[in-house]
C-alpha cells in the first residue's frame, strides 16, 4: 500500500494536467491563408517557413533562406534586410550577446562553416571561418555567455559540440557526445543546463531526454519519455516549464499533442489534441510573455501541400 501511495503522490506531483490546462489557453491569432513562403511573400502576409527569433525591446525577427523580416507585434511584418550571398540552405539562426547570428549551411553541394552576425538584421559582419567542419542544420544555443553549436550533418551525421564567446574563436567541447549522431536532438536551455530531446532524423526512434551543465558531460535522465518517439517537434522553455509541441511519429502520423515538464524528468500531457491541426516542423518562440506557434507541416491531402499558414499563441490565464 505504501508503494502504491508513493506512486500516486509522485504522479500527482509530476503531472498536474488539469491545473496546467486551466492555467494556459491557446488563441488563434492569424487564421489560415494569411501566410506566404519567402518567394511569394507580400507585406500583408507572415513569412512561412522562416525561423522566429526574439530579440531585445519587443523585437521579433523571422530568418528565412535569404531574407530577414522584422515585427514589433508578431502580426505585421516588413523586410529588415537580406542575408549575405551566396544563399545557404540549412543554416541556423540564434540570438546571442546582443546580436542575431546565422551559422553554417550548404551552398550547392558544399557544406560551409561561415559565421555571420548582425545587430539589426540589415548590416552583417562575417567572422573568420570556424574550426568545425562545414555542415548544415547545426543546433545552436546561447548559454552561460557562450554561443554553443551541437552536431549537424555533412557527408555524415555529427554529434560534436563547440562553443565560442564572440563567434570568432571556437573551442571544441567534445568530439563525440553520448547521444547518437543520427538522433540530432534539439537543445533547450532550462534552469542553468542544456536539455536535449526530440530530433530531426527519421532514424531517431527513442524518446530520450539528455541534460548537461557544461556541454561535455551528458546524462540521459529519461530513456523513454511518455510523449514517445517523434521528430520535428516544437521544443522550448516557457513559463518555467519545458514544452514539447506536436511532431511526427515514426509511422508518419503528424501530431498535435502538447507536453510539459517542470523538472525535465517527469512529463505531463497538457493536451491530447491541441486546437491547432496536426503538424510537424512548426516554428515556436517565446515572445512578450507568451508562446507563439507559427505554421508547420501537416498531412498532404487531395494533392494539397498540407502546410499550415495559421499562427497561435499560448498564454497564461489571468
Amino acid at each position: 500500500m505504501r508503494a502504491i501511495a508513493l506512486i500516486l503522490i509522485l504522479a500527482s506531483t509530476a503531472c498536474q494536467s488539469a491545473a496546467q490546462q486551466s492555467a494556459h489557453q491557446w488563441t488563434m491569432i492569424v487564421p489560415p491563408g494569411r501566410g506566404a513562403f519567402e518567394d511569394a511573400w507580400q507585406p500583408d502576409r507572415w513569412p512561412m517557413g522562416a525561423h522566429p527569433i526574439a530579440g531585445p525591446s519587443g523585437q521579433l525577427w523571422m530568418v528565412g533562406i535569404s531574407t530577414v523580416w522584422e515585427s514589433a507585434d508578431a502580426l505585421r511584418w516588413h523586410i529588415a534586410g537580406q542575408l549575405p550571398d551566396p544563399v545557404r540552405e540549412g543554416s541556423t539562426p540564434v540570438y546571442h550577446a546582443g546580436r542575431l547570428w546565422v551559422i553554417g549551411g550548404q551552398t550547392g553541394d558544399r557544406f560551409v562553416s561561415d559565421v555571420w552576425s548582425s545587430a539589426d538584421g540589415r548590416h552583417w559582419e562575417r567572422s573568420p571561418d570556424a574550426r568545425w567542419s562545414g555542415r548544415r542544420a547545426p543546433a545552436l544555443a546561447s548559454f552561460r555567455g557562450w554561443l554553443w553549436l551541437f552536431g549537424g550533418e555533412n557527408a555524415i551525421q555529427l554529434n560534436d559540440v563547440w562553443r565560442s564567446r564572440d563567434g570568432n574563436q571556437w573551442e571544441q567541447v567534445t568530439a563525440r557526445s553520448p547521444w547518437p549522431p543520427e538522433s540530432q536532438p534539439i537543445p533547450v536551455v532550462f534552469r542553468d543546463s542544456v536539455w536535449a530531446f526530440g530530433g530531426s532524423s527519421w532514424s531517431a526512434r527513442d524518446a530520450h531526454v539528455w541534460v548537461s551543465a557544461d556541454g561535455e558531460r551528458w546524462e540521459r535522465v529519461v530513456s523513454s519519455a511518455p510523449w514517445g518517439p517523434r521528430v520535428y517537434v516544437g521544443a522550448l522553455t516557457f513559463d518555467d516549464h519545458l514544452w514539447i509541441l506536436g511532431g511526427v511519429h515514426p509511422d508518419g502520423r503528424r501530431l498535435n499533442d502538447v507536453w510539459s515538464s517542470r523538472t525535465g524528468h517527469e512529463w505531463c500531457q497538457v493536451a491530447a489534441a491541441a486546437p491547432w491541426t496536426r503538424r510537424a516542423g512548426n516554428r515556436a518562440v517565446v515572445y512578450r510573455t507568451a508562446l507563439w506557434l507559427f505554421g508547420g507541416k501537416g498531412e498532404e491531402e487531395k494533392g494539397q501541400s498540407g502546410y499550415a499558414s495559421d499562427v497561435w499563441r499560448l498564454h497564461r490565464n489571468p
